[in-house]
């Protein structure tokens, strides 16, 4: 059975506002419904709101409203709860289709025009499946629980000891440190000379590395 769905024969000379809850309950079957795609959606544990204007445009019908609701998707960083506010206009042209008019055709057999409108057949207009597009068009590409989510805490039994990055001051009598007596640092003896030292006699100069 549809939730959201309004009769044309109801519809004012001037057009008719609507407004219909978004029931959690509902929510939670669209996503059941998704399987696999619905990655971690869920419903919130408070209702929406779905308000519109519906007016007759010769045989067409518009409708302008919003969407007031929200989700909770899985943070990308921590996989904790991560809700999504909801608060998304929209628009749209609905075409009557039937016998008389518009038979209905093929996906590939529609103009340009036809493909940025939404059909209705008989009295009924239903719009449950646009009330689902309106609120999964908000989902991020990643969701976060808060925009400074640090990500999965690591346990303490596995965090190394919290000195292990500090800088290691050099010992006594080492390279380093007799350089940086001088002034030096090793990046100013490449490519320098080292002293000759003495091999079987014969001076033999190294070239620093």
């Amino acid at each position: 059975m549809a939730e959201f769905e309004i009769k044309v024969t109801e519809l004012d000379a001037g057009g008719k506002d609507f407004v219909f809850p978004i029931r959690v309950a509902w929510l939670a079957e669209q996503l059941e419904a998704l399987g696999d795609a619905r990655e971690g959606l869920r419903a919130p544990d408070f209702e929406g709101k779905l308000s519109f204007f519906a007016e007759q445009a010769g045989t067409d019908v518009v409708l302008q409203g919003r969407v007031v609701g929200g989700l909770v998707a899985e943070c990308s960083r921590c996989l904790g709860a991560a809700p999504i506010a909801v608060d998304a206009a929209f628009a749209m042209l609905l075409s009557a289709r039937g016998k008389g008019i518009r038979p209905v055709v093929g996906e590939e057999d529609l103009s340009p025009d036809e493909i940025d409108r939404e059909f209705f057949t008989g009295d009924l207009i239903v719009l449950d499946d646009a009330v689902r597009e309106q609120l999964l068009l908000e989902v991020p590409m990643q969701p976060l629980c808060q925009q400074d989510c640090e990500g999965i805490p690591v346990p303490e039994s596995v965090k190394g000891p919290a000195d292990l990055m500090a800088e290691v001051e050099p010992g006594p009598g080492s390279l380093a440190a007799e350089l940086a007596k001088a002034g030096l640092a090793k990046s100013d003896l490449a490519g320098q000379e080292a002293p000759a030292v003495q091999t079987n006699g014969k001076p033999r100069t190294k070239r620093a590395r």
